[in-house]
């Protein structure tokens, strides 16, 4: 079978099942691992009408932004950040990360959201930076073909390097931060910088020539390849929490349900490759795991392609 080639940071694994959201969850370890930008942008056009009023909505906070950036109000830019990430996913709610599940988990991540941009606006280094990025973006100009507008490449392209290294050092940076630590978990640094290059790469698809776009999918890491792999062995059970069939390849140690968005935990206990003991499967069954009799280290999901 063919299948886009998503590989799970964590254990190797490709995906296997099919999807029905943005986020890649592995279906052998459970890790929240990649992001299919082009399902993305199917939710994205969907509805012309609640994306006008999105980007209508958006111009009216990040005016009042500026506003209280120019009259550096911490409190009420911090609050305004807060509005417009709950409006995002409130708006868009198959972009949240499946990670977040739980109402506390959603406060808490719009709450880091806010308190994480509000400090990157008023930290000079980081405000010099969007001076540049805000530079580069007025500079784009466009053709205007009967398919509609096009930025001029010799225009769009410097921005869009400038922006794709500004995501990668401001959130390698961000998760430097102890007090972003919980970020690790619900939204991995390797996924959370495809998240933004994917909402990057949404705006400015739209705008630019096949040649163009190849190219910008390809700089932006999101051009996606099929590959031709043999299905695994595996059995269908039904989701413990929503009864959905779900396939369960052979080594599957936790599956996602794409209907309830519940991970399912497939095997509680492993075999030690060397003693044989009967070991407890950790939390996070892609790393190597120590066997609690013998001390042999085992590895319980195997890579299938690289």
């Amino acid at each position: 079978m063919k299948v886009k080639k998503f590989i799970c940071i964590n254990c190797g694994a490709p995906k296997i099942n099919d999807y029905k959201s943005p986020y890649i969850i592995c279906d052998y370890c459970g890790s929240f691992t990649d992001v299919d930008y082009t399902l993305g942008l199917d939710f994205w056009k969907a509805s012309p009408e609640k994306t006008m009023m999105y980007m209508a909505k958006k111009v009216q906070i990040t005016n009042n932004l500026q506003l209280m950036l120019s009259k550096g109000n911490r409190y009420e830019y911090a609050r305004l950040q807060r509005e417009y990430w709950d409006f995002y996913y409130t708006t868009y709610p198959e972009y949240l990360p499946p990670t977040i599940d739980k109402p506390e988990e959603y406060k808490m991540y719009i709450d880091i959201a806010g308190i994480a941009m509000t400090n990157y606006a008023f930290d000079e280094f980081w405000k010099n930076k969007a001076v540049q990025l805000s530079v580069l973006q007025s500079a784009i100009k466009y053709d205007y073909p009967q398919t509609g507008a096009k930025v001029k490449p010799e225009t769009f392209f410097p921005m869009a390097e400038f922006y794709i290294q500004y995501v990668k050092d401001s959130l390698r940076d961000y998760y430097s931060n102890p007090e972003y630590e919980i970020m690790n978990e619900l939204l991995p640094p390797t996924v959370h910088v495809k998240m933004k290059l994917s909402m990057f790469v949404q705006i400015w698809l739209p705008y630019l020539n096949e040649t163009d776009a190849n190219k910008f999918l390809k700089m932006s890491g999101l051009s996606l390849e099929y590959v031709e792999i043999k299905k695994p062995e595996g059995r269908i059970q039904e989701c413990s929490n929503c009864n959905e069939e779900l396939f369960v390849p052979a080594g599957s140690y936790k599956v996602y349900c794409e209907k309830c968005r519940k991970i399912n935990t497939i095997n509680k206990k492993f075999i030690c490759m060397s003693c044989g003991a009967e070991n407890d499967v950790p939390n996070n069954p892609s790393k190597p795991i120590n066997c609690s009799y013998c001390g042999t280290e085992n590895r319980l999901i195997q890579p299938l392609f690289g």
